[in-house]
């Protein structure tokens, strides 16, 4: 059984076709590079997440925003 987490912004979103690259060490995607960040922190957060037996989802529509849901195994 796992303990689930949702983090939902209301921000620019993310297209499909980018979701599966995003928890990638240093990506941005091509229409934010006029925003601040380097594209870690992603990636970090997933290392952390499974490095305590986790895992990280994205659920994203463009214009939209986006929802990480994040699981733990429950101890």
């Amino acid at each position: 059984m796992y303990v689930k987490i949702d983090i939902t912004d209301n921000g620019i979103g993310i297209s499909e076709e980018h979701q599966g690259t995003i928890f990638k060490r240093f990506y941005r995607e091509d229409t934010v590079h006029d925003a601040e960040g380097i594209g870690i922190g992603l990636y970090l957060a997933r290392e952390i997440i499974t490095l305590q037996g986790g895992y990280i989802l994205v659920s994203s529509e463009p214009g939209k925003g986006s929802t990480f849901s994040v699981r733990f195994l429950r101890k």
